[in-house]
């Protein structure tokens, strides 16, 4: 008798690497195809994130102190 190797799973990717691949289909649907190169596309989404960081402190900061008084 011989053994048979059972077929080994794919192991899933992380799910960095999903949310980057969904993030990254959806917004290829978005962007101008000038953008849609790799280089251009990951520069764009770190400064969308820096500014977003900065406008959501701006305002979390903002209503911190009006909160306070």
């Amino acid at each position: 008798m011989t053994k048979q190797k059972k077929p080994q799973k794919k192991q899933p990717d992380s799910v960095f690497q999903e949310a980057w691949k969904n993030m990254s289909d959806d917004l290829n649907k978005l962007l101008p195809k000038k953008l849609r190169q790799t280089q251009g596309k990951k520069k764009l989404l770190i400064w969308l994130f820096i500014v977003e960081l900065v406008v959501l402190g701006a305002i979390g900061t903002a209503v911190y102190r009006w909160w306070l008084g």
